[in-house]
């Protein structure tokens, strides 16, 4: 198909796609076939084709930096790290001196922590309302001294177990 007039021919609206695919390799067997023999007859298409051909390259051209570019690149960062590790600061070598020393010394800071709160927290812990020996003695000491009271209660409490043993004895005969 030949587009007629002064504007240049284009691709065909139904094989656009597949110019595109074909110019990528994405088509196979029959389609391919046809678009092949699509292009030999359409200039349109052709055309189109050759446009793909010559401006994709382009668009993906690589954006490579030059070699002289990673050269110097390499040769700024081994400076830069040769720098940091001359010039290390005060407090890292202030660390890495008392490194061995650090863990038993966090474990005896821990056990003089649990021993301090154990101690000192005991009075923190002890309920305020809890009587004192003397104030439990002398709570006790009423009821020592009503002693014989409680005992008379206990006779008369086995006394109505007896009574009640005689009533289903004399039931029962």
């Amino acid at each position: 198909m030949v587009a007629h007039g002064k504007s240049k021919p284009t691709a065909c609206k139904e094989f656009e796609q597949d110019v595109v695919l074909y110019y990528y390799g994405e088509l196979a067997g029959s389609e391919r076939n046809a678009i092949e023999s699509h292009v030999r007859d359409c200039e349109g298409c052709a055309l189109s084709l050759r446009g793909l051909g010559s401006l994709l390259p382009r668009t993906v051209k690589a954006d490579e930096p030059p070699a002289d570019f990673w050269d110097n690149y390499s040769r700024e960062m081994r400076h830069k790290l040769a720098d940091l590790s001359e010039r290390q600061s005060w407090w890292r070598s202030w660390r890495f001196s008392f490194r061995p020393l650090g863990i038993p010394a966090l474990a005896t800071t821990a056990v003089i922590a649990l021993a301090l709160t154990l101690t000192l927290g005991k009075s923190l812990w002890t309920p305020k309302d809890v009587p004192t020996d003397d104030e439990a003695f002398m709570e006790v000491l009423p009821m020592a001294e009503n002693l014989e009271f409680f005992k008379t209660m206990e006779v008369l409490d086995a006394m109505d177990l007896l009574e009640d043993l005689g009533k289903t004895a004399n039931g029962a005969a």
